[in-house]
């Protein structure tokens, strides 16, 4: 067992809650942000190959594992926008200077969106944003719905597996699959009140793509070339708002590229921020 110490950096956000960073790696900062159903530990496939780059700041958003979560009951989109801003900038003052973002699906959006709450942002690339959610979507619907049902009888378990099943879009075998890596499916459990919350939030927010045009620092998106739902329009969207925006595809991947191909995703990483 090792006796390393995990080294931790804290940011505290708006409404008094901390936020914090796993750090690793070498070189300049690079803050890492997650999606739903997950925490910084999910990028362990990619952070191998940028580690050797960059001092990884990977982010866990509120109401996950080193992260605080504020008044839950309360919980606000908004609140995470200003997390994420606070981490940027609270990073910038200490290192002296702009920071780098990488994001992934919600985190992703929560990244645009903080982008418009800072100065201190050098450049940032985002994998699909989680956005436009307001039109109509029977079945994500029922499943978030469920989910908060779920999670309001205590069944943390059922929770995570109608994420699976009815967001991911994962079969049953790859749900048991996952029961079946005990300590992964229990960091779920540990976070599954977070799920349905910012999923029903995400149902109000409306995708507005011209709101993100004063971003004025290079932006990249990254789109899996096998994605579908409303990704590729997101990006195509969102490269036409952002001046100077560009979009890449990474081939035969889907939404989980940075775990299913981490040394691809990671090569488009390190060539956009050492530019």
């Amino acid at each position: 067992m090792s006796d390393v110490k995990e080294v931790l950096f804290t940011a505290i956000s708006a409404d008094g809650t901390p936020i914090r960073c796993a750090v690793e790696g070498a070189g300049a900062p690079l803050i890492m942000i997650h999606g739903t159903g997950d925490t910084y530990k999910g990028f362990r496939r990619l952070k191998e190959h940028l580690a050797p780059h960059f001092t990884l700041y990977m982010m866990d958003r509120r109401g996950r594992g080193i992260s605080g979560d504020g008044e839950g009951a309360k919980y606000k989109l908004a609140r995470e926008f200003e997390d994420v801003a606070a981490v940027i900038d609270t990073l910038a003052t200490e290192t002296g200077g702009p920071v780098n973002v990488f994001a992934h699906s919600f985190g992703a959006m929560c990244a645009l969106e903080g982008a418009l709450l800072t100065h201190n942002l050098k450049r940032m690339i985002c994998y699909e944003p989680s956005l436009n959610r307001t039109a109509a979507d029977p079945k994500r619907d029922d499943t978030i719905e469920k989910m908060r049902r779920l999670i309001a009888a205590g069944d943390r378990d059922g929770t995570v597996a109608a994420h699976l099943r009815g967001i991911i879009n994962t079969t049953q075998e790859v749900v048991e699959k996952q029961r079946a890596n005990t300590e992964g499916w229990a960091e779920r459990m540990a976070m599954a009140h977070t799920m349905p919350r910012e999923l029903h939030e995400l149902k109000n927010h409306v995708f507005e793509p011209e709101r993100y045009s004063p971003i004025a620092v290079p932006v990249r998106f990254l789109l899996g070339e096998k994605s579908s739902g409303r990704g590729p329009e997101n990006a195509q969207r969102l490269v036409a708002a952002i001046p100077g925006a560009e979009l890449v595809v990474l081939e035969g991947q889907g939404h989980f590229g940075y775990l299913t191909a981490p040394e691809l995703v990671a090569a488009k990483i390190v060539e956009f921020l050492t530019k």
